[in-house]
């Protein structure tokens, strides 16, 4: 399909969305909220259509207003964009606030978004990071998740997909009255605005992508690839708590407390009880709030303290208590969980050989026990009951954005630098990046507080001069001792 949008399409860029205070959601009190149609099938504009769910935080210097900066759909594919717009306008630089507005959105078929919703259970919501007890179960458990999504949804499907969502954000800058929009977006979101710059980048002003996935992971790569960082991530976050053994217990090397914490894995693996704070833990939870905790170094103190929990029994601190009622005071939204393994496969014609993913799962399981099974295993997108309706995009550096800045934490898990370096080549000169060193952390700018990062990002937003070269931030205060234990 032609990139440009037909005359049909273009009528839904006439839209004039109507503003409201967002007093339904707690979480997104202060903001304005509206809604835009967008086609179901950009093929068939006339046809069936959703509702796209907004949200907005106007300049607060508007004299000064220089533009619309669009808030990619989340950080982690399946987390809503409405919600980390609201994060953002309480934690972007005071100047990026006053000359922009600040417009957020939840794609399609998630949140505020014309949501899919098919009863899964709630661990079948954790279907990515589900520990399998072994292969023929979790061939078993993926299926069944699929065949729910299809039972419910399966017209929708095949218009689940990163150019469909490029092509949404046609429609709201059409909508917004912009003939160019400024973009940040984070973990997904870069993907995606890579795709929407491949498109669209004529209508691209300054591009921030932060946390950066590997246009060579699409899809199953980002699976494959996630094991190796999460050895790393773990021995990283051990090297710390060793630091501090007459603190934890855990052992006075990285070592000692990565076997402590194997213990915990291989009790709650056996099925035996292992609870935290009273809450029992399973083959998922046990290794999936290790994950969570693992993709900022500032979590470190509260992991330290859930482990020695895990391992020594004993009440967890209050600070402890605090955040894990932050992480996961909410359970994950369903059709946040469906939009994600929709858009998994519909951007990507999955390996439908069992075998193949039974050989990745052994081989990894040996090699990187901490999620390897979990993450190189057989997923819910093998058993995908509609081909994707469109090749995958074809990044480059024929990409037609003036300009885009990648940001990243130098020992991020989830993106890891290798990754940010992979797009930072397939996007050519127009592209350059800053990389934040002795830094796990997922979102840098602005969440993360690098004085020197954030200083630089937001020259690029107010000014939109690039650096000349990549750059290279310190960090003031880094978690972890540069030598490790051994």
């Amino acid at each position: 399909m032609n990139e440009l949008l037909t005359d049909a399409v273009s009528a839904f860029q006439a839209q004039s969305p109507v503003w409201r205070p967002a007093d339904d959601e707690e979480a997104l009190r202060g903001l304005e909220a509206a809604e835009l149609t967008v086609p179901l099938d950009y093929r068939a504009p006339a046809g069936r259509t959703l509702t796209l769910g907004l949200v907005r935080h106007r300049a607060t210097a508007p004299e000064r207003r220089r533009g619309v900066l669009l808030v990619g759909p989340g950080d982690d594919l399946g987390n809503r964009g409405t919600l980390l717009g609201a994060q953002l306008v309480g934690q972007l630089p005071k100047e990026v606030l006053a000359q922009y507005d600040v417009v957020a959105f939840d794609h399609r078929f998630m949140g505020r978004s014309s949501p899919i919703v098919c009863g899964l259970e709630p661990e079948e919501r954790f279907w990515v990071f589900h520990q399998p007890r072994d292969f023929d179960h979790e061939v078993r458990f993926q299926a069944n998740v699929a065949a729910k999504v299809a039972e419910h949804a399966l017209d929708l499907l095949p218009h689940a997909n990163s150019r469909n969502i490029a092509r949404d954000m046609e429609v709201i800058r059409g909508a917004l009255g912009e003939d160019r929009i400024s973009y940040l977006g984070y973990s997904y979101g870069t993907y995606l605005g890579a795709v929407w710059t491949q498109m669209f980048g004529v209508h691209a002003d300054r591009v921030v992508l932060d946390s950066v996935c590997s246009p060579d992971w699409v899809w199953r790569g980002l699976f494959t690839d996630f094991p190796p960082n999460g050895e790393r991530a773990l021995t990283r976050w051990a090297r710390w708590a060793a630091a501090r053994d007459a603190e934890l217990g855990l052992g006075t090397t990285d070592r000692a407390v990565r076997a402590a914490y194997d213990g915990v894995l291989a009790r709650v693996d056996a099925d035996r009880e292992v609870t935290v704070a009273g809450f029992p833990l399973d083959r998922t939870l046990a290794r999936l709030i290790v994950v969570g905790m693992l993709n900022s170094d500032r979590n470190y103190p509260f992991l330290g303290d859930i482990v020695r929990s895990a391992v020594h029994g004993g009440r967890l601190e209050p600070a402890t208590m605090g955040f894990l009622g932050q992480m996961f005071g909410q359970p994950k939204e369903e059709s946040g969980t469906v939009a994600q393994l929709a858009i998994l496969a519909g951007d990507w014609a999955w390996p439908r050989n069992v075998d193949l993913y039974e050989r990745d799962m052994e081989r990894a399981a040996r090699a990187h026990p901490f999620t390897g099974a979990a993450m190189a295993g057989i997923k819910a997108t093998a058993f995908w009951p509609v081909p994707p309706s469109e090749p995958v995009t074809r990044l480059g550096p024929d990409n037609p954005a003036d300009s885009v800045l990648l940001v990243q934490g130098a020992d991020d898990m989830s993106t890891p630098l290798a990754a940010a370096r992979r797009m930072r080549e397939v996007l050519g000169d127009t592209a350059r990046l800053l990389t934040v060193v002795d830094t796990a952390h997922h979102r840098v700018f602005p969440f993360y507080g690098n004085p020197a990062a954030d200083e630089l990002v937001t020259a690029y937003l107010i000014d939109g001069e690039l650096p000349a070269t990549d750059v290279t931030c310190p960090n003031p205060d880094p978690m972890v001792p540069t030598v490790p234990t051994v």
